[in-house]
């Protein structure tokens, strides 16, 4: 149970660090992106091994966006860059496979439900961003006088 866990970590790392250094990330953000990944991933680990799966794509990636942000300002640099690569591991990806697998072999009841779910995931985590994007500008942009 530990060694999985370990390794999904490393392998969560390994994905977003790759995926920061195909989009031609800048170096010296590329350990962070993945790091945010990693907790991310973690967080989302959490909450969908308690049942909670949705609630887990919200704060998993409401953890991402926050500490994207947080390094964002840190290294003067747009949240994206700390922000995408971070929430490669958590994307509902096979979702979206079975969804349309349903579909090809015309399995419209079943591609309903798994497209509906997967939907929903999707949509807690733009939710989350969204969040956590207002909340940067309403809040990061506050001057000292």
């Amino acid at each position: 149970m530990v060694t999985t866990f370990i390794l999904e970590m490393v392998f969560c790392f390994m994905a977003s660090l790759f995926y920061a250094m195909i989009m031609n990330a800048p170096r010296k953000t590329i350990i962070h992106s993945s790091l945010i990944a990693s907790v991310g991933y973690l967080v989302y680990i959490f909450f969908v091994n308690s049942g909670y799966d949705k609630l887990g794509f919200f704060m998993g990636t409401t953890v991402i966006a926050f500490w994207g942000e947080i390094n964002a300002r840190r290294f003067k640099m747009p949240a994206t860059i700390f922000i995408f690569p971070g929430v490669i591991p958590i994307v509902p990806g096979f979702g979206l496979y079975q969804t349309v697998l349903a579909l090809v072999e015309n399995n419209i009841q079943s591609a309903l439900e798994t497209g509906v779910n997967t939907f929903l995931n999707i949509g807690a985590m733009a939710v989350a961003m969204a969040m956590v994007s207002l909340a940067a500008l309403k809040f990061g942009s506050r001057k000292t006088e």
